[in-house]
């Protein structure tokens, strides 16, 4: 596998592993972007596995740090964590593009990775598809607790990923049966839990948070410019009530874009620990990414 070690950004202070490719420079560049705190390898190693699949396909690759993650060093201003991590990933697609002939990209990121993936999509027209993989956080990432407004439907969104459980997947469970008959679940709770759901369709309309009106139109931006979005998400996972609460039934309206895409995995926790759910992930990304930018 032809990798090696990348210095770039504006004083040389982000490192980034570029996997290289023998096919001709004919393919978008891929970047795959942080989750979290998480380094460049991703977590359980999903971005040397995607880097690795993807370059040997045909598609030249960078993993990076972003400043004060893994070999990168901190920045030195008092520039916000959203604008540097836009900057950030702009950079790491310009020295990928220098060193593989790339000129038109795709990112790649997976929780906060993602949110900065579509941020940096939204303002970057070098990229040319985004894979967001249970994002959460799409309208902003911040290094502080005062994110809009969203905090304070934290607990809702925790509330209908439980729900839904129960009503989809433990109800059809014979352990959560066991566990129901021996007196080892929170019965008050359990009722909460299913009464609430159940008596959804006939609360009132929860308002959206204020920076929802901003996510649309950034989605029919990004989308109404041509880059192609594939939204991919776990099974149960709490990205999917995040865009409920964000877009509600308009979510809808993304189907109407040809380039916009959306994947669910069933049996995928989070962060794709299985083995089996890493390589079905890979999977979905490359066969999307060759049906949009193959010739």
């Amino acid at each position: 596998m032809n990798e090696h070690a990348l210095r770039f950004g504006d004083n040389g202070n982000l490192i980034g592993i570029y996997t290289a490719t023998s096919h001709p420079a004919t393919r978008p560049g891929i970047v795959l972007v942080n989750s979290g705190v998480i380094h460049r390898t991703g977590p359980n190693r999903l971005y040397v596995n995607i880097a690795r699949q993807l370059a040997a396909a045909g598609y030249p690759v960078l993993r990076f740090d972003l400043s004060a993650i893994g070999d990168s060093s901190p920045r030195g201003d008092a520039v916000s964590f959203e604008k540097s991590a836009i900057s950030e990933t702009s950079a790491a697609m310009a020295a990928l593009g220098t060193h593989s002939g790339a000129t038109g990209f795709i990112l790649c990121g997976i929780c906060s990775g993602a949110d900065i993936a579509f941020l940096t999509a939204r303002d970057n027209p070098a990229v040319v598809g985004a894979v967001l993989i249970n994002g959460r956080g799409l309208h902003s990432v911040t290094d502080n607790s005062g994110d809009d407004g969203i905090e304070t439907h934290a607990s809702t969104l925790g509330s209908d990923a439980s729900a839904r459980y129960l009503l989809k997947s433990a109800l059809f469970n014979p352990k959560s049966w066991r566990k129901l008959i021996s007196g080892q679940v929170n019965y008050l709770e359990l009722l909460r839990l299913l009464g609430g759901e159940l008596l959804r369709p006939m609360a009132p309309r929860e308002s959206r948070p204020d920076s929802a009106p901003a996510l649309h139109a950034a989605f029919h931006q990004v989308l109404g410019r041509g880059t192609a979005l594939l939204m991919v998400y776990s099974e149960g996972d709490l990205a999917l009530d995040y865009m409920k609460l964000m877009f509600g039934k308009e979510i809808k309206k993304f189907a109407a874009y040809a380039n916009f895409g959306e994947v669910h995995l069933p049996g995928a926790d989070h962060t794709f620990t299985p083995r089996h759910s890493r390589d079905e992930l890979i999977a979905t990304l490359r066969n999307w990414a060759d049906a949009r930018f193959t010739h």
